[in-house]
């Protein structure tokens, strides 16, 4: 029997044979034409980019964070002075806690991490509409903004998640 010579894919290193055009790991056509070659090198570009606007979507949600985190201490801190008010402090600086405990968490696991800073975000909300059903539209349009960052987190962290584990595949480099 003849013995076949092997070669390695050029993107990931895995061994193929003579008659392997794709490469059954990444799908590189190390043995293909130019062409089939350059549409490989664009669609890894596009998710490379993809990736990149995904982290800076992640980077505003984590702006946003912080910044949820700040106004919290702040007004924690301002309702501590206050002698009617001090069990609000308390409550309002252990938000401040929970935000920036979502910081950390976003960095890493954005999914997991945005999913929660949401949820806590919309059930601080929701306490405070309990208490007078007029504060809902009291800072509409910034809760609109901040429910649209929260969303695009949301998609970017999907985003970020599938087109990273597609890129370590192919050891290209995830900027």
């Amino acid at each position: 029997m003849m013995e076949q010579s092997q070669i390695q894919c050029s993107k990931c290193k895995t061994t193929l044979s003579q008659e392997d055009i794709f490469c059954p790991n990444c799908g590189y056509p190390e043995n293909g034409g130019q062409e089939e070659k350059d549409k490989f090198d664009y669609r890894i570009k596009l998710k490379m980019n993809v990736l990149k606007d995904a982290k800076k979507k992640l980077k505003n949600v984590k702006i946003l964070l912080w910044v949820l985190a700040a106004f919290h201490l702040l007004a924690g801190l301002f309702y501590l002075t206050q002698e009617l008010t001090f069990y609000d402090g308390i409550g309002t600086l252990i938000a401040s806690i929970i935000f920036i405990a979502c910081v950390f968490w976003v960095k890493n696991q954005p999914l997991t991490g945005i999913m929660a800073a949401f949820v806590f975000w919309i059930l601080l909300q929701l306490s405070v509409v309990f208490v007078d059903p007029s504060l809902l539209f009291h800072g509409i349009i910034l809760k609109i903004i901040f429910i649209g960052i929260f969303v695009k987190g949301i998609s970017s962290a999907k985003d970020y998640k599938e087109f990273s584990q597609k890129l370590q595949v192919l050891n290209a480099p995830n900027e």
